[in-house]
């Protein structure tokens, strides 16, 4: 059996005015999954939001590399959160998070 490999996927949440907290992020990223695929592919896609600045909105998504485009496109799709307008933008993925941090 082949081990899972991760990928990692930085990313930029634009919001229209309040802070959008790591938690709130994180519940309405599941909430989309559970939507479009169902409980099992949200077990599958092994999604877990690494870290998240909610100051500037970037942050780092890991997930399963054989679902990368399913988590892509569930958090594509996502448009307020709590009230909030907001637009995801996918800037890089790899496979090592070394890679994805600033210099």
């Amino acid at each position: 059996m082949k081990p899972n490999r991760k990928r990692y996927v930085r990313f930029r949440l634009h919001q229209s005015d309040a802070k959008i907290g790591k938690h709130q992020l994180n519940d309405a990223l599941w909430q989309e999954l559970l939507s479009l695929f169902g409980e099992s592919g949200i077990a599958d896609t092994r999604l877990y939001l690494n870290e998240f600045d909610d100051e500037t909105g970037v942050g780092i998504l890991q997930c399963n590399a054989v679902h990368l485009e399913r988590v892509i496109q569930a958090a594509i799709l996502i448009r307020a959160i709590d009230g909030t307008l907001v637009s995801f933008e996918p800037l890089k993925t790899s496979g090592t998070l070394k890679s994805l941090k600033p210099p």
